[in-house]
């Protein structure tokens, strides 16, 4: 038999069984010849202890076990390849002290500088656990009809591998018992196939993004085909059960448009969401993170495209007002990257901008400026000696500068230059945490979209900010934020374009 088509270890049912496995692959044939099911093979990432005190977590792995051909190393390296840069340009100051919570970066008042993490990385490496993730595929040969067989565990690898990397990619608490992965999606991954396998195909684009490997996003088109056919049959369903897991295969869909990047049909999940929420309604449970997380994707996707919000200014309301809270509401680190407040905030300008695109009247301009004026004297409740105090503070501004840009204020009425030198000062002092960092590309795109033509050292700043977070966590709308970016860049001085498509109403942007 040839090595290729054998796996490193017994099936699980000849293994539980106690019995000789051929080992063979799709499927074990020792199982077929006794006349039972083949559960299929444990798919464990390379690096990752099977057995002992460190069952489940990364074990060393020498450099040659994962890269030990010329390939190999050549993907490697261009995993850690960053951004093109011009050497000629100042990147900023040393990190000082460690990685923990508490590093933070020297910052300065003057020209604008990248974190010292873009350029430096430490010794345990998302590249080195993206290396040790594919090399299973290489090493066994694995075709694409093998690894999507969707009986027994064999999409595990996946799921785990959602868990680990990407369950805290936007979870801005410091207790990962807390993340929405454990606390919410977990439970379902492992009863409702429509989940597991929305989330196996998160985790292959993300990772197929990461290594730009063909395979993997091949792997995920089809991964998606088969959520979207098993939440059908949960649709057909009945019961508070089928309601939640069709809320949450529908999240995973709507973020995995984000992850693929042509977001076709991420307005479809989104509506379609929010009507099975205003059929069933809501309570205090599971569902409310769901609502809470498909509310602010629809608030935020409608900042970067021409259609209005789905849920009303009321309907948006009533909602966040549902978690309230003795000292008010809450931020939901589960949920949102900003306060609740502020997000409030920005869906107000959005709706107010886009009921009035027809003309903007003196009314209209003196109730953005109020609008900016509220943002501006709103006091965060978090203690200014939290971390996250620097994300408050990047979102704050970021919201003045989307509200100047679309109102086209002038730039003394909020000091649009000062605002743009805050965010670059917050961004630079915020811990170098994956999720904290990811959490500004929103603001930090308000920022690129205010830049002059001659401020060529901040563009490289921002471009070198949002192409990390893309490699960092894989998903394609940050690399696509920067090609609209760069043609914003390239237009003349005057050159109008729609403040929501960008002049790209067929590439729809969500960030």
């Amino acid at each position: 038999m040839s090595q290729a088509n054998v796996f490193g270890t017994a099936c699980k049912t000849c293994r539980r069984r106690g019995k000789k496995c051929d080992r063979s692959l799709p499927t074990c044939t020792s199982c077929s010849k006794r006349g039972v099911t083949c559960e299929g093979y444990n798919f464990r990432w390379v690096g990752v202890a099977a057995r002992g005190p460190l069952a489940g977590q990364a074990k060393p792995v020498a450099d040659d076990e994962v890269d030990s051909t010329p390939a190999r190393k050549q993907r490697r390296s261009q995993v850690v390849e960053t951004p093109d840069i011009d050497p000629d340009i100042n990147h900023g100051e040393q990190l000082q002290g460690n990685n923990s919570d508490q590093a933070m970066v020297t910052s300065s008042t003057t020209s604008p500088e990248s974190h010292t993490h873009i350029f430096e990385s430490p010794a345990s490496s998302a590249e080195d656990n993206d290396s040790q993730a594919t090399a299973i595929f290489r090493q066994q040969n694995w075709s694409v009809s093998n690894v999507l067989e969707l009986t027994g565990d064999s999409l595990e690898g996946l799921v785990q591998y959602y868990g680990r990397e990407l369950s805290t990619a936007f979870y801005l608490g410091k207790g990962p018992e807390d993340t929405p992965y454990a606390s919410h999606i977990l439970p379902l991954v492992r009863s409702v196939p429509s989940v597991r396998c929305a989330v196996a195909a998160l985790a292959s684009c993300h990772l197929g993004n990461r290594l730009d490997e063909d395979q993997l996003k091949i792997q995920s088109l089809q991964l998606r085909l088969k959520a979207t056919e098993l939440l059908r049959e949960d649709l057909m369903s009945a019961g508070d059960e089928y309601n939640l897991a069709c809320l949450a295969c529908m999240l995973l869909l709507a973020q995995l448009d984000l992850c693929s990047g042509d977001c076709y049909e991420f307005g479809t999940h989104l509506e379609a969401a929010s009507h099975l929420l205003k059929l069933h309604g809501s309570d205090g449970t599971d569902r409310g993170f769901f609502e809470q997380r498909i509310l602010w994707l629809d608030i935020m996707g409608s900042t970067t495209t021409s259609r209005m919000p789905y849920w009303t200014s009321k309907d948006i309301k009533a909602t966040l007002n549902k978690f309230r809270t003795p000292s008010g509401r809450e931020w939901g680190f589960d949920v949102f990257s900003c306060p609740i407040d502020l997000l409030e905030y920005i869906a107000d300008i959005t709706v107010l901008y886009k009921q009035n695109t027809a003309e903007i009247g003196e009314d209209t301009i003196q109730k953005a400026v109020r609008f900016g004026n509220a943002v501006k004297e709103w006091d965060a409740v978090n203690n200014d000696s939290d971390p996250r105090s620097h994300i408050v503070e990047v979102w704050r501004q970021g919201i003045l500068l989307y509200l100047i840009r679309i109102f086209q204020l002038p730039n003394e009425v909020f000091n649009t230059s000062g605002l743009i030198d805050s965010i670059y000062h917050h961004v630079r002092a915020t811990p170098v945490k994956k999720s904290w960092n990811v959490s500004t590309t929103w603001p930090l795109f308000q920022t690129g979209l205010l830049l002059s033509h001659k401020d060529e050292e901040a563009k490289n700043w921002i471009r070198t900010e949002l192409l990390t977070n893309y490699q960092s966590l894989g998903c394609f709308n940050l690399n696509r934020g920067v090609m609209v970016l760069e043609q914003i860049w390239q237009m003349e001085k005057d050159e109008p374009y729609d403040f929501f498509t960008f002049g790209c109403p067929q590439h729809k942007l969500v960030l």
